[in-house]
C-alpha cells in the first residue's frame, strides 16, 4: 500500500477520511432528523467543504515531486536497484526512475499508450548501454529474450500463487465465466440505478437533488484518489519494465547460472571459482613480493630484473577465515607497448591490486595503464570495471631513511616518517586517480613485512564487489556461443527433433490405416 500511494500516502488517507466522513454519519435516521429540523442544507454545505478540501489534498499529493539540491528528482525508497547491479546499471536505473516520474495512470486504460510507454522505457535503457547503435533496442539474442520471458513468467507465477486467492483451483474457463458474470451484474446495476434515479426525481425531487449533489461531491474526491493510485501503478509498471530491460541489455541474461554445469540434468552446477585478483604494477614495484607475502610462502621469484616474463596464476586455498582466491602475477609494466595486453588481463579479473613504489614519483606508465583500463570499460558499458586497490610499497625508503619504527598511524600522523607516508599516499592517490581510502601503505621485504593484514582487510572489503563482477563475467562467458561446434550440435539436435516428429507421424498414420482396414 505504501508503494502504491508513495511518500504522500498520508495526504491520500486524510482525503479519504474527509470524503467518507459526511456519508458515514448520514444514516437513514440522521436524514430523517435533519429533514424534520430543516438542517439538510447545512449538511450539504459542510459536506461540500469537506469534499473540496479532500480534492485540494489529493491535488497536492499528485503534484510533481520537488527536486533535490543536486537536481535529481526524489523517488520513493521502495523501488531500490537490484543488489548485484554495478555503477553503470544503477545509472540506468536512475534514468528509469526519472522516466517513470512523467508517466500518467491514463496509460492503464489505453493499450496502445501502454505499449508505447513500455517501448519508450526499453529504448531509454537500450540507448544507455548501446549509445552508438542505430537500433539499440534490437541488440540482444533470442536465447536472452527467452530467458527474460522465463524469469518474468516464473516471478509472475510466484506472485499469483502468493497473492491471488484460489489461483491453484480456479481454472481459466471459470475465470472467463466470472468476468462475464461481473459485466452482466454491473450492467444490471447500472440500469437499475438509472431507473431508481429517474423514479426519485418523479416522487421526491428534493431527495433527488440531495442524492445527485452527494454523488457529484463524492465522485470529486474518489476520482482524485483513483487517479493517484493509477499514477502509482503506472509508475510501478514502468519501473518493472525498466528493471527487466536493464537485466537484458547489461548482459546478465547471456546464460542462466543453473545452466553452467556440464551435466545440466543429473548434477547441479559446480561452485564458482575463487575471485581472480590481478597483481599489477611497474617493474620492481614489489608485485611478486606482495604475492609471496599474501600466500605466506615463496610463490614467485624476487629479483632486481623482471623475473615474471608472463602472467602466472597461483590459487590460495581457504585458510584462517580467509576465502580462497586466485592471484595473477602479471608482467611488470616497463614500456607503453605492454599497456594493452595488461589492460586486457585486468578486464578479465575481479579485483586489481596495483603496486606502486612510494619512493618513485614517475608514475606516467601507471596512470596510462589505469586510464586505458577505464577507457576499456567506458567503451563497453555492459561491463563493470573491477575495483582497483593500490598497495604503496617501499615506505621504508621514505625520509628519514634510517628510521623504521612501525606501526605508523597515517590517519593521525605523528613524526616525520608518518607524515611523509601520509603525504606519499595523498600524492599517489592523486597521480593514479583513486580514492585515498583505496591506498594501503606497506613494506614487502620478506624479513620486514609490514601492514599485510591491512592489505588482506582491504581485499576482503572488496570481496562482495569482486564476486558480483565475477558472476557477471561467468554469465557472459557461459552465454558465448555460435561457434562451429555449437552449430553442429544444434543441427544434430534439429535433425533428431525432425526425425522423431516424422517417426511419430508415420506411426500414427499406420495405426489409422490398420484401424480402417479392420
Amino acid at each position: 500500500m505504501n508503494r502504491l500511494l508513495g511518500r504522500r500516502h498520508g495526504l491520500s488517507i486524510a482525503a479519504l477520511v474527509l470524503a467518507s466522513l459526511p456519508v458515514l454519519v448520514l444514516l437513514p435516521l440522521g436524514v430523517m432528523w435533519l429533514w424534520q429540523r430543516g438542517g439538510v442544507l447545512a449538511w450539504i454545505a459542510a459536506a461540500a467543504v469537506c469534499f473540496f478540501i479532500a480534492g485540494l489534498l489529493l491535488g497536492a499529493a499528485r503534484r510533481p515531486r520537488a527536486r533535490s539540491t543536486d537536481g535529481a528528482q526524489r523517488h520513493d525508497p521502495a523501488a531500490p536497484p537490484d543488489a548485484d547491479w554495478g555503477a553503470h546499471d544503477k545509472a540506468a536505473w536512475q534514468r528509469v526512475l526519472a522516466f517513470s516520474e512523467g508517466v500518467s495512470g491514463e496509460i492503464l486504460n489505453d493499450q496502445q499508450a501502454a505499449i508505447a510507454t513500455a517501448r519508450a522505457v526499453i529504448v531509454e535503457v537500450a540507448t544507455h548501454y548501446r549509445p552508438a547503435e542505430a537500433q539499440p533496442i534490437l541488440q540482444f539474442t533470442l536465447p536472452e529474450a527467452l530467458l527474460l520471458i522465463e524469469r518474468i513468467s516464473r516471478r509472475s507465477r510466484r506472485v499469483i500463487i502468493d497473492a491471488v486467492p484460489g489461483s491453484r483451483r480456479l481454472r481459466i474457463g471459470q475465470l472467463l465465466w466470472l468476468n462475464e458474470a461481473r459485466r452482466t451484474a454491473m450492467a444490471v446495476a447500472h440500469t437499475g440505478g438509472r431507473v431508481w434515479r429517474v423514479g426519485l426525481w418523479v416522487f421526491n425531487p428534493f431527495a433527488a437533488v440531495f442524492s445527485e449533489a452527494r454523488r457529484t461531491l463524492q465522485g470529486f474526491a474518489t476520482s482524485g484518489l483513483s487517479a493517484l493510485l493509477a499514477d502509482r501503478v503506472a509508475r510501478i509498471v514502468v519501473e518493472e519494465v525498466g528493471r527487466a530491460a536493464i537485466n537484458l541489455y547489461s548482459g546478465r541474461l547471456k546464460a542462466d547460472i543453473d545452466e553452467l554445469g556440464d551435466d545440466r540434468l543429473a548434477a547441479p552446477a559446480p561452485p564458482p571459482p575463487p575471485p581472480r585478483i590481478l597483481i599489477a604494477g611497474k617493474v620492481n614495484a614489489g608485485k611478486s613480493s606482495l604475492l609471496n607475502a599474501l600466500s605466506g610462502e615463496v610463490q614467485a621469484a624476487v629479483d632486481v630484473l623482471p623475473a615474471t616474463d608472463r602472467a602466472n596464476a597461483y590459487v590460495l586455498a581457504e585458510s584462517g577465515g580467509r576465502p580462497a582466491i586466485e592471484l595473477i602475477d602479471s608482467v611488470g609494466l616497463d614500456r607503453p607497448e605492454r599497456i594493452d595486453a595488461l589492460a586486457a588481463l585486468a578486464a578479465g579479473s575481479d579485483l586489481v591490486v596495483w603496486v606502486s613504489a612510494a619512493n618513485n614519483a614517475a608514475r606516467e606508465l601507471d596512470r596510462a595503464l589505469l586510464d586505458r583500463l577505464r577507457a576499456h570499460f567506458r567503451d563497453d558499458p555492459t561491463l563493470d570495471m573491477p575495483p582497483v586497490l593500490v598497495v604503496m610499497s617501499h615506505i621504508d625508503r621514505l625520509r628519514p631513511f634510517a628510521e623504521w619504527s612501525p606501526p605508523y598511524d597515517v590517519e593521525n600522523p605523528q613524526g616525520t616518517k608518518a607524515g611523509n607516508i601520509r603525504a606519499a599516499m595523498e600524492a599517489l592517490a592523486q597521480d593514479l586517480g583513486v580514492a585515498l581510502g583505496d591506498v594501503v601503505p606497506a613494506r614487502l621485504d620478506h624479513d620486514h613485512l609490514y601492514n599485510i593484514d591491512a592489505i588482506w582487510s582491504a581485499i576482503l572489503a572488496w570481496q562482495d564487489e569482486a564476486r558480483r563482477g565475477q558472476l557477471l563475467r561467468i554469465l557472459r562467458l557461459g552465454g558465448r556461443g555460435g561457434g562451429f561446434a555449437e552449430v553442429a550440435r544444434q543441427m544434430v539436435g534439429a535433425g533428431r527433433l525432425i526425425t522423431a516428429t516424422l517417426s511419430r507421424s508415420l506411426k500414427a498414420r499406420e495405426h489409422d490405416d490398420d484401424a480402417q482396414a479392420s
